[in-house]
């Protein structure tokens, strides 16, 4: 019985867990195929203008993205290249995992292990519990424009510890230039992330005044790269004034405030009842205080009131920067990357009162039903989760393999076929997790015009 209260069995259930999570993104990555839904429009425009003029028309034109812009119309399939996006969610996978273990071990001074332990947790936290598979992973348009803006964001905390830490001042030029590069790409990304960065810089430069009673110039010259970027390039970007025109809440900043709050209280509300964060938030206070040693780490002394209002107005500011342009409400993508900041948040707060207030939480590690009960808990909430049920229900059911043969045989139909007026069928198989837009029985569709755009045909158009 001595075994389950052991390091080793801790973490032996957490690399199971994220194995189910993770395995069956990379097998239906296998199954994966473009998405009608943007993805050949950015392809043809890379192909038939170039790479760099597609994205000038794009930029003037609709939205004033502007990394998110160069990497649409960087995608592979400008050169025909299909295969790019079932390699593409093994690949985001891999960059989520390697920016949130280089920022875990900013954060805590323990071992390799343990820090790979604790990245597997928290993906596979987010695997389970964010709003949409095939936004995180498979669609490619979504793909590059919220996991990876949340990537660089991990990354730019990550080098901000490092910039202040002893054992870098040799390097801190280059590094503060590598903070300034990852501001300029997280504001360029999209404007949920692009208005969170800019409150989060400016709430650590405000903690610094209050708190610790100096004028922080680094903090300073970040925002201010932030804010130059948000201003001239995105918000008064050409494109950025078209996207913005027609919201029912576009300029009315008072609806789309209570809206933000409305939605961070109800959302913040679900992630921590309605998932296995409470217990694994148990398990984790169990594990650090177990296992890491009590270093009084001064990224921890933080006034934990002002941590708790920090998180609210950043959560509140995202949701804020959707309902203030976007009549629709809150699209399923956007609450991925808010979700990722949530928990971020979430074990910054627990990991503040673990070292404010060691004995505040203290859990009976030697009782073994106890740690059989909260191990329990936390599998059968994991279990419950729709993403892992409707993935590995794509898997058995065939849905993915079937939807795969059905688009081959599409594009062979399309390529062989000499006549500029294509009908395509509906399809069988629309997996939950690959599925995501069709192309429409009205030609004028702009799906239907960017397939047809892209195939070289006059018009696609599906079969009534």
């Amino acid at each position: 019985m001595k075994l389950i209260q052991t390091k080793a069995f801790s973490h032996s259930i957490i690399w199971v867990i994220f194995l189910l999570s993770v395995v069956p993104i990379a097998i239906l990555g296998y199954f994966n195929h473009p998405s009608v839904a943007d993805d050949y429009c950015f392809a043809y425009m890379t192909r038939d203008y170039g790479f760099w003029e597609g994205q000038r028309l794009y930029y003037e034109g609709w939205s004033g993205r502007y990394i998110s812009n160069m990497l649409f119309h960087a995608s592979p399939l400008a050169f025909g290249y299909f295969g790019f996006v079932k390699i593409m969610p093994v690949l985001i996978l891999a960059l989520l995992f390697h920016s949130f273990y280089l920022m875990v071990g900013e954060f805590i001074p323990t071992s390799r292990s343990n820090k790979l332990v604790l990245t597997g947790a928290f993906l596979s936290l987010y695997i389970a519990e964010s709003a949409s598979i095939i936004d995180n992973f498979f669609w490619y348009t979504s793909v590059f424009i919220f996991p990876i803006s949340v990537c660089y964001w991990m990354y730019l905390v990550a080098v901000l510890i490092r910039y202040y830490s002893p054992q870098y001042q040799s390097l801190q030029n280059a590094i503060a230039l590598l903070c300034a590069t990852l501001v300029f790409f997280i504001v360029g990304s999209n404007e949920v992330v692009m208005l969170m960065i800019i409150a989060f810089l400016g709430l650590v430069w405000l903690y610094f005044l209050l708190f610790e009673k100096r004028f922080d110039k680094f903090f300073t010259m970040l925002g201010i790269v932030a804010v130059l970027c948000a201003y001239f390039l995105v918000i008064k970007a050409p494109g950025n004034q078209v996207r913005m025109q027609g919201g029912a809440l576009s300029g009315n900043i008072v609806l789309a405030v209570t809206k933000a709050i409305k939605s961070t209280i109800k959302d913040s509300f679900h992630w921590v009842v309605y998932s296995p964060l409470l217990p694994m938030t148990l398990l984790f206070a169990a594990w650090y205080q177990k296992f890491v040693p009590n270093t009084k780490i001064a990224l921890f002394k933080t006034n934990l009131l002002y941590t708790i209002a920090s998180l609210g107005i950043l959560l509140t500011l995202m949701f804020f920067a959707i309902h203030y342009g976007n009549p629709d409400g809150v699209p399923d993508r956007v609450k991925n990357a808010i979700y990722v900041f949530f928990l971020a948040g979430w074990f910054y707060l627990i990991l503040s009162i673990l070292n404010q207030f060691p004995k505040l939480i203290t859990l009976p590690l030697h009782n073994v039903v106890f740690v059989l009960g909260l191990t329990a808990w936390s599998l059968f909430a994991w279990s419950k989760s729709t993403n892992l049920r409707i993935m590995y229900a794509d898997i058995r059911s065939g849905n993915a393999k079937g939807y795969d043969e059905e688009m081959t045989a599409r594009y062979k139909l399309i390529q062989e076929s000499k006549a500029d007026t294509i009908y395509v069928t509906p399809l069988k198989h629309a997996p939950k997790t690959l599925y995501f837009d069709e192309i429409k029985d009205n030609q004028d569709h702009l799906w239907n015009k960017c397939y047809a755009t892209y195939f070289k045909k006059k018009v696609i158009v599906m079969k009534k």
